[in-house]
């Protein structure tokens, strides 16, 4: 079967991958490749290996906190208002399981070393496998193509069952599993390619998913038996390969080797490959995009509980909580994912944005023309993973962090779901245990702040809870909110933040007029110790805070829209492009269709 065309395209990219190596450069152009010369030589079948694992890989979660309770984010999704064909990922992602098919179809047709096929098929399967899931998540189930078609012929076939969806995901999944290796040769060149530890943990999720409310509302089904063994084969495994929480909770992100024991499912950026989450979350520079997202809300802020582990509101904690200094004696985590006014967060921005590394998000802070609308409204700032060192306000403001899209804490905390939810309640303890000691949660009596004693309802809380803490701003309190069916929780609800003005007092500071000499002057006495913005009546002496909505049509006072999120949206429509080319297939209950997604 020859589809040289298909290739032809594809093998494009894969000379662009390969810029700098004789032996590709040396051949043929690329646009003239046939498909018996892809499969007689390794490198090109590599860079065909590539271009799956670029369409296969998640990057940057950038915005999906702005679909929860933990960021601004002005979504239809989160105020009801979602319109037909709102999910547009369906036919990009059958695109992308085409080229693995057509893979499967053709590695074995060349020249190629055995060993060297086997593990191109065990790598593409778990992507096919994580294709599918991404389709499923979003819509249900839908069409199973599992051979290469004609890739100028549309497909029209019906839609699969959830059901046989996820078994046949189960089944790629297995046999990557069985293919691939527990680490590559070469750690440099070949970190980032999927290892059987990395599959074993992306089937432990798919069936935690399918076990979770989303897939199965009644909890009728007894699925969590197999999630539980498949995150504790799957723990078990990691932890024999070295895996396990790293050291040091903010500094993760930054060790990009494969001496990093957390990191599981890597995207791998570089100078040449580069993201804009950084420049989207710092504070706004002039020339730059900034605060675009993840503009926390007071909400995750209350989230985090005391250094001892204990909520906010709890008699029996240690600690006091003062809503003025809020960012005192609280759980690690807290500073080290959130900034906030007259916080120390480092930054390499030019001045006047920056004059110290004091960050500050009062109203007039940023000094520059226009910067004002563009300072965070909640008043707060995302820390997680920001690489400071970056210079901002250029063109060159790109962020070359590695993206963990899935982390061994993660793992950690299946186990912990799983096994609460049949009933194991003493090893969901040992592993919040775990996370809680890693983040520098005072001991206490052992058990780190948690409630002891808790019944199944309880722990299934605590544990959503520490999902948040622990995993915010990766996407992943959206994805929970879905796949446990808490939406109902927020509606009718409003996201808030805060809105900080100077006083005379900050004016006095300096004998100009000028906000940025006031500010000067306070970042020096707060350097030196001679201003303790710690007290809550010396904070108070220079600023002013009051609540305000981060919803639309919000300020500080009124509300704005509530969030509204429908039952619907559990599962999406197909987009009706695919309708038209496919009359086989049936349109989603409740988007005017029959199809049941949770069959």
């Amino acid at each position: 079967m020859k589809l040289n065309n298909k290739l032809s395209s594809l093998l494009i990219l894969i000379g662009l991958i390969f810029i700098g190596c004789d032996d590709v450069l040396d051949k043929d152009e690329l646009a003239a490749i046939s498909n018996e010369q892809v499969w007689d030589d390794e490198n090109l079948a590599e860079g065909f290996l590539n271009e799956i694992y670029d369409r296969g890989l998640s990057g940057w979660s950038n915005g999906a906190s702005g679909l929860s309770d933990d960021a601004q984010g002005a979504n239809s999704v989160m105020y009801g208002e979602v319109n037909s064909s709102s999910k547009n990922s369906y036919g990009g992602t059958y695109g992308a399981i085409k080229n693995i098919n057509l893979l499967l179809a053709n590695v074995g047709t060349g020249a190629l070393p055995e060993d060297f096929q086997n593990s191109l098929i065990a790598q593409s399967l778990f992507f096919r496998a994580k294709h599918y899931f991404s389709l499923v998540s979003t819509y249900g189930g839908v069409p199973l193509v599992l051979e290469l078609n004609d890739l100028n012929d549309e497909l029209e076939i019906p839609r699969n069952k959830t059901s046989e969806c996820i078994n046949q995901i189960i089944i790629d999944l297995d046999k990557a599993i069985t293919g691939l290796p527990s680490s590559y040769d070469d750690a440099g060149s070949d970190y980032g390619r999927i290892t059987k530890g990395a599959a074993m943990a992306f089937k432990a999720k798919v069936l935690l998913f399918y076990a979770s409310e989303q897939f199965d509302p009644s909890q009728s089904e007894g699925r969590w038996q197999a999630a539980y063994e498949a995150v504790s084969t799957a723990k078990t495994y990691l932890e024999g390969q070295g895996k396990g929480l790293y050291p040091d909770y903010a500094e993760l992100w930054f060790d990009e080797s494969d001496s990093n024991s957390e990191a599981i499912i890597i995207r791998r950026y570089t100078t040449d490959k580069t993201h804009s989450r950084d420049v989207g979350v710092r504070p706004f520079v002039t020339g730059t995009s900034g605060e675009s997202w993840d503009k926390p809300s007071i909400g995750i802020a209350e989230a985090y509980p005391m250094k001892d582990g204990k909520a906010i509101d709890d008699a029996t904690s240690s600690y006091s909580y003062d809503t003025t200094v809020f960012w005192e004696n609280r759980d690690p985590r807290f500073n080290a994912n959130i900034a906030r006014n007259g916080a120390l967060f480092s930054l390499n921005d030019p001045a006047p944005q920056t004059t110290s590394d004091l960050v500050w998000t009062f109203v007039e802070s940023q000094i520059e023309a226009g910067a004002d609308e563009r300072i965070s409204p909640s008043a707060l700032l995302c820390k997680k993973a920001v690489d400071g060192s970056i210079a901002g306000g250029g063109d060159t403001y790109n962020g070359t962090t590695d993206w963990i899209e899935m982390r061994f804490a993660e793992v950690l905390l299946f186990f912990a779901e799983s096994a609460n939810e049949i009933g194991k309640t003493s090893e969901a303890y040992d592993a919040l245990i775990k996370i809680r000691t890693r983040a520098g949660i005072e001991a206490g009596t052992g058990f780190y702040g948690l409630k002891e004693g808790m019944d199944k309802d309880e722990m299934r809380t605590a544990i959503m809870l520490e999902r948040r803490l622990e995993l915010v701003f990766e996407g992943k309190r959206s994805s929970d909110l879905r796949r446990r069916r808490m939406y109902s929780t927020l509606n009718g609800t409003h996201r808030k933040g805060y809105v900080i003005e100077r006083t005379a007092a900050f004016d006095a500071l300096d004998p100009s007029d000028e906000v940025l000499d006031d500010r000067k002057a306070l970042e020096n006495g707060v350097l030196d110790g001679s201003i303790d913005l710690s007290d809550p009546t010396v904070y108070n002496t220079y600023f002013t805070t009051v609540l305000t909505s981060l919803e639309r049509d919000g300020n500080t006072l009124v509300d704005g829209i509530s969030i509204d999120y429908q039952d619907k949206y559990y599962f999406f429509d197909l987009p009706q492009g695919a309708l038209n080319s496919n009359p086989k297939l049936v349109q989603t209950e409740g988007w005017g269709g029959t199809f049941d997604p949770l069959q």
